[in-house]
């Protein structure tokens, strides 16, 4: 394992520029709209969440789950695959990668009972998902290890004097900024730096009377940090941008759209 990100295989293999991520849709692109297209991403997270709570993870293992799923899907597509094989795998390599292991065999029955209502449950055994295990590793190339905002987030929050009502809200905002591609394109400080701005921006920051946070210029606190402001502004609209999907994304419609997509004839 790498001591810092910036001599991590995330670093180093894992960080994609747009084009990549734009040829990596293409396939599904035929067949749905971009905005459909993301919103059963969502959805595909959504599912992964639900499992993770339905396990008890933590949510740093539910974010790797996510960043695994997003990786596998660089190279692959939703029509030509099983989407959920592919997240129930991802959860429980997840689990592994973050030292918290669960029996592979809990994994697909807590599978089948959360996937009930969608799907009629899991269709596969734990010796599909072990199998299939071997090729999310090859897709992956066998680079697991993943970095999170989380660490740094809660750092500088910590050191601005920022109270856990602020602190909650920026670390909602990097929950949700696993359904943008954001932890596939930029360092992980970065995230964390766009959450705590937009806590700042939409009036949810709460700093300790006092505290470095409550007497500094924040918007000067950012000009003079020693990062891409860019970035951070690109970060947010990002996130911003997802937060307008999801407002008219509906649940219950997933299941109809994802099947349109496998049926779908070339």
């Amino acid at each position: 394992m790498a001591a810092n990100y910036w001599a991590s295989t995330q670093k180093h293999h894992w960080t994609l520029d747009r084009w990549t991520l734009a040829k990596s849709r293409e396939e599904d692109l035929k067949y749905v709209s971009e905005s459909d297209y993301v919103k059963l991403r969502i959805w595909f997270y959504h599912l992964i969440q639900k499992l993770g709570k339905r396990l008890q993870l933590r949510q740093q293992v539910v974010a790797t789950a996510f960043v695994y799923f997003k990786r596998f899907y660089i190279n692959n597509s939703l029509r030509e695959t099983d989407p959920v094989l592919v997240l129930v795998t991802c959860v429980y390599l997840a689990t592994k990668i973050e030292e918290c292991p669960i029996h592979i065999k809990m994994v697909t029955q807590e599978a089948k009972t959360v996937f009930q209502a969608e799907f009629g449950g899991f269709p596969y055994d734990s010796s599909r998902v072990a199998e299939f295990e071997f090729y999310l590793l090859e897709e992956l190339e066998f680079y697991l290890i993943v970095w999170h905002p989380y660490r740094t987030l809660t750092q500088i929050c910590n050191e601005l004097g920022m109270r856990e009502t602020g602190l909650q809200y920026a670390w909602f905002i990097v929950n949700d900024s696993y359904r943008t591609d954001v932890c596939l394109l930029y360092p992980p400080h970065l995230i964390s730096l766009a959450a705590i701005y937009l806590t700042i921006v939409l009036n949810h920051a709460d700093f300790a009377p006092g505290s470095t946070g409550d007497q500094l210029d924040i918007k000067q606190w950012f000009a003079d940090l020693n990062v891409d402001i860019k970035s951070i502004i690109e970060i947010s609209q990002e996130i911003l941008s997802i937060y307008e999907v999801w407002a008219d994304w509906k649940e219950e419609k997933m299941l109809m759209l994802y099947k349109e997509l496998k049926n779908k004839s070339k």
